[in-house]
């Protein structure tokens, strides 16, 4: 599918993820999705009632909740 550009959006409609998706590739639950979208704890689109996710953004967003310790923190448990 064609690269399409409105109202700020640059990217592969084919790159809309579905939670059932989303499930498979993150192994976690299609209701735990739901309820950080209805949260606002993660990105996402919504297509009149549809729910979908932008596989971009979503690992952008999975990045963000990475964490990694320091080298001291790292020290500090040894």
């Amino acid at each position: 599918m064609p690269t399409r550009v409105r109202n700020g959006f640059r990217g592969d409609l084919s790159e809309l993820l579905t939670a059932k998706e989303l499930e498979a590739l993150f192994k976690i639950d299609v209701e735990t999705i739901y309820s950080y979208v209805q949260r606002g704890l993660m990105p996402y689109v919504r297509i009149q009632s549809n729910v979908r996710f932008r596989k971009e953004e979503i690992f952008d967003w999975i990045e963000r909740q990475t964490y990694r310790p320091t080298a001291s923190e790292a020290s500090l448990r040894s």
